[in-house]
């Protein structure tokens, strides 16, 4: 069955509406590090009460969810995390999963999402190696949050999984460590020459669900929802259907559907017309 999930960042739509509307997954965005303290997670956006609690609307909304079904995820990361940050981090991997999967037990969450986009740590003669730090922090996480209670998801960007690039670190994780990771969410989106060429995204989904401890099943495939949630790669959600959902459909199985993000989908039209496109 493929699955829709969506990032809650903004606050300008409340959570709970995710209840009503055809979500799998919601991942809570973002937890990420201090960058005086690597090892203290915070809290930012509009789920945060403070550094490190959910407000109580989330709380509320998060039951609501899982008593609708639907799993509720924290993205750990995002873009604003710094490479010096992971530097720390890198150098006591298990010390974050305890942490990581502490807050997932202590808040009731189904799991977790991985946000690591650090692309220097996959490039030669970096500070630290990038696939180690993952391949550590994903069975760290795995032995402490295990499958089917809990989800684990990465969400990388295409160079990381392309064979002969430059970045492609996320080649040697999935080899290693695909069996822990329930799921990758693909940000087929501010990364040319995938942003809006479904061409391309058809191509390169059909290579990633050959790759190691891979299939269609784990590959979703991620979209702005708006132009102005990406600086690149948005398409209307009729495109995407005719142009990308529709062409892997008729030769295989897809994953699902990822889009950043919820708040930009005012009514649920976007996610409703998404959902009507997917066979089950």
């Amino acid at each position: 069955m493929s699955k829709t999930i969506t990032y809650y960042n903004s606050g300008a739509i409340p959570l709970a509406n995710a209840g009503e509307l055809p979500y799998d997954v919601v991942n809570l965005a973002f937890l990420s590090s201090a960058s005086n303290n690597p090892f203290k997670l915070i809290l930012s956006g509009a789920i945060a009460a403070t550094e490190t609690s959910f407000t109580a609307q989330t709380i509320e909304a998060i039951q609501t969810m899982q008593q609708n079904g639907q799993r509720v995820l924290i993205s750990f990361g995002g873009g604003d995390m710094d490479h010096n940050v992971y530097y720390s981090l890198s150098q006591d991997p298990d010390k974050l999963a305890d942490s990581l999967a502490g807050f997932v037990k202590n808040n009731h969450l189904d799991g977790i999402d991985i946000d690591y986009e650090d692309s220097a740590a996959f490039i030669a003669n970096a500070s630290y190696d990038g696939v180690q730090f993952l391949v550590s922090l994903t069975r760290s996480l795995r032995k402490q949050l295990p499958s089917p209670r809990y989800c684990i998801s990465h969400a990388p960007q295409p160079p990381y999984l392309e064979h002969g690039g430059y970045m492609a670190g996320y080649l040697k994780i999935v080899e290693q460590v695909g069996e822990d990771i329930d799921w990758l969410n693909v940000q087929f989106y501010n990364n040319p020459p995938w942003s809006a060429c479904p061409d391309q995204i058809v191509s390169s989904y059909m290579d990633y669900i050959k790759l190691p401890n891979m299939s269609a099943k784990k590959i979703i495939a991620g979209f702005p929802v708006t132009a102005h949630d990406a600086g690149s790669g948005y398409m209307p959600a009729e495109t995407i259907i005719q142009a990308v959902i529709d062409p892997i459909q008729n030769t295989t199985e897809l994953g699902g559907i990822m889009n950043w993000q919820f708040s930009s989908d005012a009514n649920g039209d976007w996610i409703k017309t998404i959902k009507n496109a997917l066979k089950n």
